[in-house]
């Protein structure tokens, strides 16, 4: 056997050792079911600004939760036509309770801000509190499943990964690829283990206890924090809270980023401080991501014969299949390369804008 046939073979085996990793992952994470009909209340908060392409249907979604005892929508300074529909929904909507907020103040962050000021106009009266975006539709009995997962679990903060919804070309390639970044960096049985510090959890729906999200300090705490919803986890788990990561794909979904600037502006702003500010862990997630997404094909430029075709073939069922798991279109596999290296590089632009004060918007 040739070195080069060495190595195709030497990479197979790497990516079906990641890829059995990936798949049981995948299974130790919990994937409930919706449940309508599980008892219990919420007191539910969304931030919006801006989101009159979004916020009916999520408004809407949030309403039709039997487990909603009021909801509370911060329209934070909207000039989109968010608050004409706001005003509309909440004349038709006793439980819908509209704040109009006036931005974050000196050092304050957007969103824990506007969060920390629908608690002050309407304070919370139920055990649990629900944190949910403008961009997130939440199906019927996702409430519920959260509840449920909270008593079964003893969880103090539950929170899920939703169905990403991916309309364009540069969406379906990119975002799985800054997905697996994420999830790899933050794995939920890492999480969800109380034994282990390993702290996350997603902002779009966060389901809390309320007397330790007090104990905490709440979103005032954590006011100044670009990435709040993990520094809340953080402060949780370090209280001795539980925090529970689930599979929430049959209770919510999204679409993030319609958008090409939105979808680079977003994860530059995000990615750095997800990767807990350690510029080492940044590079090394950036390296890993180039190398693991275009392993395959490096084999089969490598390799022209068998060992490399046969290594090409191989990692690219098992990233189309993971892609598949996940939720995403399992065809879009064959632009893992190139995807992979789109993700490293906006880990390093998002280092390079934190770290050089420059900045994010």
């Amino acid at each position: 056997m040739t070195p080069a046939a060495v190595f195709a073979v030497a990479a197979l085996a790497l990516w079906a050792l990641l890829f059995t990793k990936g798949l049981i992952g995948i299974a130790r994470t919990p994937v409930p079911k919706p449940r309508p009909q599980h008892p219990g209340w919420v007191d539910a908060y969304l931030p919006a600004r801006d989101e009159a392409e979004v916020i009916e249907a999520s408004v809407q979604a949030a309403l039709r939760q039997p487990h909603v005892e009021r909801l509370v929508v911060v329209d934070d300074g909207s000039t989109d036509g968010t608050t004409e529909i706001l005003a509309r929904l909440a004349g038709t909507r006793t439980e819908l309770r509209v704040v109009r907020g006036h931005g974050p103040g000196p050092g304050e962050c957007g969103k824990p801000a506007a969060l920390v000021a629908a608690q002050a106009a309407f304070p919370p009266e139920q055990e649990w509190l629900l944190f949910v975006d403008a961009d997130v539709v939440l199906t019927l009995g996702a409430i519920g499943a959260l509840l449920y997962e909270a008593e079964h679990a003893e969880a103090d903060l539950v929170t899920l990964i939703p169905t990403v919804t991916l309309g364009t070309w540069l969406e379906r390639v990119v975002m799985p690829a800054v997905g697996a970044l994420v999830l790899a960096h933050h794995p939920p049985a890492r999480v969800n283990d109380p034994r282990d510090p390993k702290a996350f959890a997603n902002g779009q729906v966060i389901l809390v206890r309320r007397s330790l999200y007090t104990e905490v300090g709440g979103h005032a705490a954590v006011v100044a924090e670009v990435l709040e919803d993990v520094a809340l986890a953080r402060r949780i788990k370090a209280a001795g809270g539980r925090l529970w990561v689930v599979d929430g794909r049959h209770l919510a979904q999204t679409r993030m980023y319609a958008h090409a600037a939105e979808l680079f502006e977003g994860w530059t702003k995000n990615l750095f401080l997800l990767m807990d500010r350690r510029l080492g862990t940044a590079l090394g997630w950036a390296l890993a991501s180039v190398l693991l997404g275009s392993l395959g094909l490096v084999a089969l430029v490598v390799e022209r014969g068998a060992y490399g075709l046969a290594a090409y073939l191989g990692i690219l069922a098992m990233q189309a299949t993971l892609r598949w798991r996940g939720g995403a279109q399992p065809a879009y596999a064959i632009f893992a390369p190139l995807g992979a290296v789109i993700a490293a590089g906006l880990v390093l632009r998002s280092a390079a804008r934190h770290r050089s004060g420059v900045g994010v918007s």
